[in-house]
């Protein structure tokens, strides 16, 4: 089956030809403080995810998070506020998405 709505946070290995094939709306958070912060998803490859995802025509939204590192959404230190912070905007962004999709 297919899938008709989707949430990424902090992407990893994430291939270009794969946002080109959305066929369904898709929310794709990234996260990306400095090049230092995030090796595994660099500026240059959010820029060329964010032209993929424009020439599927498909709905998207793009987040972008500073202070905070690759995993923020899974393993992030609640003790930090702008990790605290950023988790809680992901999982209230994910929900306001899904609502907006799914309804």
């Amino acid at each position: 089956g297919k899938v008709n709505s989707g949430y990424i946070a902090h992407p990893s290995f994430l291939a270009l030809q794969d946002l080109a094939a959305i066929e369904a709306p898709s929310l794709f958070l990234l996260q990306v403080c400095f090049l230092e912060v995030d090796s595994i998803f660099t500026t240059s490859l959010r820029h060329m995810s964010e032209d993929a995802l424009l020439g599927t025509g498909q709905p998207f939204q793009l987040n972008l998070f500073s202070g905070v590192s690759h995993g923020f959404a899974i393993r992030g230190d609640l003790d930090q506020g702008s990790v605290k912070f950023a988790k809680e905007q992901a999982f209230t962004q994910a929900l306001a998405w899904f609502d907006y999709t799914l309804s």
